[in-house]
């Protein structure tokens, strides 16, 4: 093993790592925690390791499709209502995040690009953190 050899940690925080949420403060207190886990290995990887985090809205995943229907269900509104105006509320786009799109920033996170990505986070949020 060389000691030039360098690593790169990313980990998927959320918007929820910005801005508290009522009714999630175990998840709201891990998404922050995992930025500074993040901050941390960073500052103690000595230029050899570093990490960074991605914090996104909502996602288009199964799980987030299930959370629609039952919001619907729970709120007597439509499926687009739900996402629109509860999941996206006060984002400038109104549409969720595929997980490909995801998956690219990480790439990015990940390449020869980013190398002054340090202990950083990438808020792909559409504005939601602005306006909340």
């Amino acid at each position: 093993k060389s000691s030039d050899e360098k690593g790169v940690i990313a980990n998927m925080s959320s918007i929820h790592g910005h801005i508290c949420t009522m009714n999630k403060p175990a998840y709201n207190i891990t998404k922050f925690g995992l930025r500074a886990l993040s901050q941390s290995i960073s500052a103690e990887g000595k230029g050899k390791i570093r990490s960074f985090t991605v914090s996104t809205g909502f996602v288009k995943t199964p799980l987030a499709d299930r959370q629609i229907d039952a919001q619907a269900e729970q709120r007597g509104i439509s499926k687009e209502d739900v996402i629109k105006n509860v999941m996206m509320g006060t984002s400038r786009v109104k549409e969720m995040m595929t997980p490909i799109e995801v998956a690219n920033l990480i790439i990015f996170g990940f390449s020869q690009h980013a190398k002054y990505l340090v202990g950083g986070d990438l808020l792909f949020d559409g504005g939601c953190v602005l306006t909340y």
